[in-house]
């Protein structure tokens, strides 16, 4: 489902959004946009990511930083609470368990600086670091391709090198490490729908999506043109463009393509 924004002559620069379509974007004039209400941010963003904490607050991250904190997190007046260093190089956001998990490229890990080098970190709402992936674990994760929610308290991140599928406990740090077929090879994008996964795109096919049981299934599906897409769980991912935000719902769609089969025997 497509929701349009009407930002006007303003663009969205980044989007966040639940599997519902309610929505937090950053507009290209500096106002963040909810449902309910716009306020004006008098700060300027080169290369932002927004994601809603909770119902009193969110967090804007620059993606690139070298010399100041790039976290910041405000209220819903557009009053910043704090900033704090989240690291150079950030390839993704999701907030989890009261807890906000930063993945990064290749770049910001090989920056051999912290917290860009540990790969994967959980940060607190107050910005202090309580986990880093490369500095905790014997695996050494140098790219981290997609990243999503897992339940309540646990994330899923598909890495580099190996492409192993890795789940992170939230609240016992515990590190879950599993191969993954060579199927969906370099997806870039995963949702979750209960215990299974789906993966989008990858280095051979750029369109489809996989779905996996995390045993020996996997079953290739639909087509979605090439686009940046960002799981958001319940089967579902998010997609925006200048002026609107669409929510796919993967598994609807395998569900269709099963029945449309099913018709034609």
């Amino acid at each position: 489902m497509t929701y349009p924004l009407p930002c006007g002559k303003h663009q969205i620069v980044d989007l966040d959004a639940d599997e519902e379509g309610n929505y937090l974007a950053l507009l290209s004039h500096g106002e963040v946009w909810t449902p309910t209400f716009q306020v004006p941010l008098p700060y300027q963003f080169r290369f932002p990511l927004i994601r809603a904490l909770d119902n009193t607050r969110f967090l804007i991250v620059e993606a690139r930083s070298r010399l100041e904190p790039n976290g910041h997190i405000f209220d819903y007046a557009g009053t910043k609470l704090l900033s704090f260093e989240a690291g150079d190089g950030i390839a993704d956001v999701l907030v989890q368990a009261r807890q906000i998990v930063v993945s990064y490229f290749d770049e910001g890990v090989a920056s051999d600086k912290k917290p860009s080098s540990d790969g994967l970190a959980v940060f607190d709402f107050t910005g202090q670091q309580r986990y880093g992936l490369n500095s905790s674990q014997s695996y050494f994760l140098l790219d981290c391709y997609a990243l999503c929610k897992l339940g309540r308290d646990r994330v899923l991140a598909y890495t580099y090198t190996g492409f192993p599928l890795l789940e992170l406990g939230l609240n016992d740090c515990q590190l879950r490490r599993q191969p993954t077929p060579a199927d969906f090879e370099g997806a870039q994008a995963l949702t979750t729908s209960h215990q299974n996964v789906v993966f989008y795109g990858s280095y051979q096919d750029k369109t489809s999506f996989f779905w996996w049981d995390r045993q020996k299934k996997v079953t290739r599906f639909g087509q979605w043109p090439a686009a940046p897409l960002r799981g958001i769980g319940d089967g579902k991912f998010l997609t925006f463009d200048a002026q609107s935000f669409t929510i796919i719902d993967a598994m609807e769609l395998m569900r269709e393509e099963v029945a449309l089969k099913h018709k034609r025997l």
